[in-house]
């Protein structure tokens, strides 16, 4: 879910110079800013992979650096290879997935989904960090998400781990049914039509509950389920509205699509013990055949 529209954003209650600020954001999105830095040669083992939507501290900016040192924690505890992030945000001042990069020794891949640092002073978007070095695939703008403020969309980039090539994928979902299911369909063509074998993660805003969902897991792994078929609680999101009251909804998934297996799935969990934002991380372990599980608490 996007923590902006948690908040109660709307238009009506922003000023009129402000509006014509985010107005101005309305730009072309495909620039995927990449930094390699980072070459190391390492053996073929299991690969953690991680995902997290960070939900994004605007406008209470200086919330956002205590929670980035609790993901930060996370990481550095679950010794992840391969992150996949949502609402990573930025500041004229902050680059959120830069700082991230530099603290965990990653190459990172990151594209813009809403806002400008440029015009309003801040902006959020997708991010691939992973020690191995990391070749952009292209940016999916979804069609029924072309609404100026509220954008949704995909970044893919190839990883170039010691076990193989695997695209990976970070994608963050509309709240609404109608445009969620139509980007679900969305996803799966543009994934399947460019990849054999592929890790997706984020924030797909739909309960596991609905038929967009069970289509994914028609198609390909859920990782989480692959393990824990009767998982006790597989809640990433919760939330308390008046009258309503508390919400609780696993929105937060990793899947491993392959036309052919190469990659088995060892371990798969959900980890929210750090307060790095108001959703779960999911992670998964990746290997090849014969591999065995490392654990993770």
């Amino acid at each position: 879910m996007n923590c902006g529209i948690k908040r109660g954003l709307s238009l009506r209650s922003l000023d009129f110079d402000l509006l014509k600020q985010i107005l101005a954001t309305i730009r072309n999105t495909q620039e995927i800013l990449t930094v390699n830095r980072f070459h190391g040669t390492q053996p073929c083992r299991s690969l953690m992979v991680l995902s997290a939507n960070l939900c994004h501290p605007w406008p209470h900016l200086q919330r956002g650096k205590e929670r980035l040192q609790q993901f930060i924690r996370l990481v550095q505890d679950h010794q992840a290879d391969l992150l996949l992030l949502q609402e990573v945000w930025q500041t004229r001042r902050h680059r959120v997935h830069e700082l991230l990069a530099e603290e965990l020794g990653m190459n990172v891949v990151y594209v813009r989904t809403n806002g400008d640092r440029f015009q309003i002073g801040f902006e959020e978007g997708l991010a691939i960090l992973s020690h191995f070095a990391l070749i952009p695939q292209g940016i999916k703008v979804f069609r029924s998400s072309l609404h100026p403020i509220a954008r949704r969309q995909a970044l893919a980039a190839l990883v170039k781990t010691p076990c193989g090539d695997l695209l990976a994928v970070s994608t963050h979902l509309s709240i609404n049914p109608w445009r969620n299911r139509r980007q679900v369909q969305e996803l799966i063509t543009w994934i399947e039509n460019q990849s054999s074998q592929a890790i997706i993660g984020g924030d797909f805003n739909a309960p596991e509950t609905t038929s967009r969902i069970a289509l994914l897991k028609e198609r390909w792994m859920d990782t989480l389920r692959h393990i824990h078929p009767s998982h006790a609680d597989a809640t990433t999101h919760q939330m308390v509205l008046p009258v309503i009251g508390e919400l609780r909804h696993r929105l937060d998934y990793l899947f491993l699509y392959q036309k052919e297996k190469v990659w088995q799935i060892l371990n798969a969990g959900k980890e929210a013990r750090y307060p790095f934002s108001d959703h779960a991380a999911v992670w998964t372990q990746l290997g090849l055949p014969g591999f065995s599980p490392a654990s993770s608490d």
